[in-house]
């Protein structure tokens, strides 16, 4: 049986990663055997069923790990962050019998938060030294691998500007399988952000949610504790406005939105944010509300206004406080969006088919190193 290997290195369970478990679904239709490299235990693993191997790599040097994917001896072996790549980045020029990829999820820039810096000069100082040399690590990764992944058009021209590129380049937007019989034709009530809140994405916006009046709006997620004395003043003059913490399996997180008529997406990072701020198709949040039919509310940013605008997805606003016009405007046609939805999703996202030319480029890959 063909062996392929997913580096998961990067601290995000894979039950919130579709862009993780769903290629290694897909993998598993194609006949591979899958091992995920993770830096700890992957929880309910029972969950997931098409990830046959799990190896724990903490405490792990480099050098071991190294050891343990020759050992493994796979045909594939895929990265998604630079932290996958920390550790392997010669491996693609001697291992001449194994194709590597860089399914790329996030674009690695010189960028440290406020709060990082604020808190924590050290290990602000410290990313900021590291960065040249990590960079150079993909860079000589991405050299030698057979192909390279990104959302959009947008998201590969950022990745350039910071270095990373690839002559086979594989645009894949982060979203969903289309299953029809998860789209129940509800119309249903209220709006909902899911994913938390944290201070990287909402800025100042989240105090602007006392102009939202009469819309009502559920906030579900993990919620950063820096907001909780905001948002217990909300709740005293916004009984419209719910904030709920939760972390859900994807089977509960697809019923959990299905309860609401229009799905919000917001993000509203630092400018010098690249990775955040050209968001564009690596909204796996936007995929989400779409993929179940759900039109949709999103503030105005790079990528992502586009695309909503162009097909008729839902409504851009470039303030919070517009979020009530916003969805009185859907809703009063609202059977019009939600048929652009479904029909706009199910020919230009469906992750089986948008998944379909990088499952085939690889098995062409591996017919060509025998």
């Amino acid at each position: 049986m063909k062996k392929v290997i997913l580096m998961s290195l990067q601290n995000v369970w894979i039950g919130n990663s579709p862009a993780r478990y769903q290629l290694l679904e897909k993998l598993e239709d194609r006949g591979f055997e899958t091992y995920v490299f993770v830096n700890g235990h992957l929880k309910q693993k029972e969950k997931f069923p098409f990830v046959h191997h799990v190896v724990n790599i903490s405490g792990m040097r480099n050098k071991d790990i190294r050891k343990k994917i020759k050992d493994i001896s796979p045909q594939v072996v895929i990265a998604s962050t630079r932290e996958d790549v920390n550790g392997i980045f010669l491996l693609p020029w001697n291992m001449k019998k194994t194709a590597f990829y860089y399914y790329n999820l996030e674009i690695y820039t010189s960028y440290v938060s406020a709060e990082i810096k604020r808190n924590n000069r050290g290990i602000y100082w410290l990313e900021k030294m590291a960065y040249p040399y990590n960079k150079m690590k993909e860079i000589v990764f991405t050299k030698k691998i057979k192909a390279f992944t990104i959302q959009d058009s947008i998201r590969k021209e950022v990745s350039k500007k910071f270095y990373i590129c690839h002559n086979k380049t594989i645009l894949i937007p982060n979203s969903y399988v289309f299953d029809k019989d998860k789209i129940d034709g509800s119309v249903g009530k209220g709006v909902v952000f899911t994913g938390g809140i944290a201070r990287w994405g909402l800025s100042d916006q989240l105090y602007r949610l006392e102009f939202v009046k009469k819309t009502p709006v559920t906030f579900a997620g993990r919620i950063d504790s820096y907001y909780w004395k905001q948002i217990a003043k909300l709740k005293q003059t916004n009984p419209n406005l719910a904030f709920i913490e939760q972390q859900l399996l994807p089977e509960q997180y697809t019923d959990y939105i299905r309860q609401f008529a229009v799905g919000f997406v917001w993000y509203d990072p630092p400018k010098d944010d690249a990775n955040n701020c050209y968001m564009g198709l690596a909204s796996g949040k936007m995929f989400k509300y779409l993929s179940l039919g759900k039109p949709i509310i999103a503030m105005n940013c790079f990528g992502l206004s586009h695309e909503i605008r162009k097909y008729n997805l839902g409504v851009v606003i470039d303030d919070i406080s517009q979020l009530d016009d916003a969805y009185t405007k859907i809703m009063e046609k609202y059977t019009f969006y939600q048929e652009n939805v479904i029909r706009v999703y199910k020919n230009r996202y469906d992750f089986n088919k948008t998944i379909k030319p990088f499952l085939d480029c690889m098995e062409k890959d591996i017919e060509g190193l025998h």
